[in-house]
């Protein structure tokens, strides 16, 4: 007879990824290929993914710039400005090439700058190096 163990067994945590991105193909493309690292929700416009990351709380947020409606700029602003997700990493990915993206991603509050077309293993190393800085993060503010 085998017996059940008597402490609930600890799964190993997935890191919760949330992509917001209106083009369904990059969309699908990078949540068929992250899935198997990740556990990947997705959205389709900025206020979707703002609601969806308040209400499920991901580790990390990939956000693309270029959107109708609400784009990544004011997306990434809302996620600052609200206390739930004011301290997820936000990475931004974006094809618009211009000399001051990068101090426009730093003044929304974005944590990564990506340049579209941008490999899935880029995208992944990116989201590995922001979840490893956030634990960081929260050891040093624990440990004060």
């Amino acid at each position: 007879m085998i017996e059940a163990p008597t402490q609930p067994v600890a799964l190993p945590h997935r890191t919760r990824l949330l992509l917001i991105d209106d083009c369904i193909s990059q969309r699908d493309l990078y949540e068929c290929v992250l899935k198997v690292e990740f556990e990947v929700m997705t959205a389709a416009r900025g206020d979707e993914g703002a609601r969806l990351a308040t209400s499920e709380l991901p580790d990390v947020v990939v956000l693309d710039v270029k959107m109708p409606g609400q784009d990544g700029w004011a997306t990434c602003r809302q996620l600052r400005s609200t206390p739930a997700t004011a301290d997820i990493p936000v990475i931004l990915l974006t094809g618009v090439e211009d000399a001051a993206l990068d101090e426009q991603a730093r003044q929304a509050g974005a944590t990564a700058l990506l340049k579209k077309p941008c490999s899935v293993d880029r995208l992944s190393e990116t989201i590995q190096s922001c979840m490893r800085n956030r634990r960081r993060q929260k050891s040093i503010t624990s440990d004060s």
